[in-house]
């Protein structure tokens, strides 16, 4: 990669490896639950004992919003992701005081290791920033993607980020995926949003090859579950068969090898139980109705800690490889 000097110079003793706990929640398509899933999964894991850093790059600010923060205080601060990756940062990367920027959940009943990186609405005249650095710098793109992915190494000290990516191709969540080690999409169970998925692997599949997220799977949600124990109705199964159908010439063949049996790692539920939990803010007193099922259907919570079983698991089988 040919990069000036001053920033090869900058960047030569910064860490090479990536997060090994970051993950990237996305789907080029809107309104399929990314949010949903990323809050969910940070609830559980930090449940779990696992410590878990929440960045919100939408600017929409949904995981913001949904993990308590007060919509008009969402800006009146500097230490929101719009401030941590604004264009005279990368490359004073070495002066960037990254503990600065992480916040507690404001919700009374998360997990204590559950942290945060509040969004912005700000962001998407971020990215137009972005574009303008990008256009007058030819590696421009390259240094953001260096600032992120030393920026992901720089929260160490979790087990996990997880990323709520925005529905589109804005070039900080193009910087987030390439940077991150990880991705999960996220669909509702119909045709219109399955297909939406391969415009998302297919640019990652352009990313370069030593850089490139790993696939850990997909993730079905708001799914009618009358018709059956897990998987729900039989349109809901056909859906699972397209939607590998879908993506699976966009696979990599060591993705392919490992997620060709179970692309979908949860069926999360339409529940009203989550619309509560996501919408109580700062007060989430839903989140301890999610262990209940009041059926012979499983709960939330174990949807949730199946997901995250598998989940782990295959990322255990990426780290064989």
């Amino acid at each position: 990669m040919d990069l000036p000097e001053n920033i090869k110079k900058k960047l030569e003793n910064l860490p090479i490896d990536k997060h090994p706990g970051s993950i990237c929640i996305a789907n080029y398509k809107g309104g399929v639950g990314k949010t949903t899933v990323t809050t969910l999964l940070g609830y559980y894991l930090a449940n779990k004992g696992q410590k878990v850093l929440l960045i919100d790059i939408d600017p929409q600010c949904s995981l913001s919003l949904a993990a308590g923060v007060d919509p008009a205080k969402v800006d009146k601060t500097d230490f929101t992701i719009y401030h941590l990756v604004t264009p005279n940062k990368w490359a004073k990367i070495s002066k960037v005081k990254f503990e600065q920027y992480i916040d507690d959940v404001p919700d009374i009943h998360s997990p204590a290791t559950l942290k945060m990186i509040k969004g912005s609405f700000n962001t998407d005249e971020l990215d137009k920033i972005i574009i303008r650095e990008i256009t007058q710098k030819p590696n421009a793109a390259d240094t953001l993607y260096y600032y992120c992915k030393n920026m992901l190494n720089a929260f160490s000290d979790f087990d996990y980020v997880l990323i709520d990516c925005p529905p589109n191709k804005m070039y900080l969540t193009q910087a987030m995926l390439r940077a991150s080690s990880y991705f999960i999409t996220v669909t509702i169970p119909d045709k219109i949003s399955v297909y939406g998925m391969p415009r998302l692997l297919k640019w990652v599949k352009e990313i370069p090859k030593h850089e490139k997220p790993r696939l850990l799977g997909c993730v079905l949600n708001a799914v009618n579950r009358a018709g059956g124990y897990e998987y729900g109705t039989v349109n809901q199964q056909q859906a699972t068969t397209e939607l590998y159908k879908s993506i699976r010439d966009q696979l990599e063949p060591i993705e392919r090898n490992l997620i060709e049996s179970k692309p979908v790692l949860a069926h999360l539920p339409r529940l009203d139980v989550i619309s509560r939990f996501l919408s109580q803010g700062a007060d989430k007193s839903a989140w301890y109705e999610l262990k209940y099922s009041g059926s012979d259907q499983q709960s939330v919570s174990e949807v949730m800690m199946n997901f995250i079983n598998r989940m782990e698991k295959r990322m255990k089988e990426y780290a064989k490889i």
